[in-house]
């Protein structure tokens, strides 16, 4: 894929944040930078970006995608009540199991869903 203006200014947004955004909110954010962008131009580059492993989507329980430009190895924890997006580390040990078992992994995604602290102490 081809390196254009709108695909740098969507992963450079997405990178700059430690949130998860939705299609919706990196098209506002882009927008001002680059007011011609089309919707359909960030989704088509926000699926060219998540084939090319630049960007990384989280699925909540309601099916809205929120995407996540930071890739480093890492779990997410997504809140069914507030339905906000936390980041963990992600622990080795179950990777392990599965390469000591003789699979190769290609790729991993750890989604844990339930409710935050906050919304559980409500």
């Amino acid at each position: 894929m081809r390196d254009t203006a709108q695909k740098r200014e969507i992963l450079t947004f997405l990178r700059s944040k430690r949130q998860h955004h939705s299609a919706i909110q990196v098209y506002d954010a882009v927008r001002e930078k680059l007011p011609n962008i089309s919707l359909g131009t960030v989704y088509r580059n926000l699926g060219h970006l998540l084939e090319d492993g630049e960007i990384i989507a989280v699925e909540t329980s309601d099916k809205c995608v929120y995407y996540d430009g930071f890739v480093q190895d890492h779990a997410h924890f997504v809140c069914g009540t507030c339905k906000n997006i936390y980041d963990f580390p992600l622990k080795k040990e179950v990777a392990q199991d599965v390469i000591d078992a003789g699979f190769t992994i290609e790729s991993e995604k750890v989604v844990y869903y339930g409710k935050c602290a906050a919304c559980r102490n409500k």
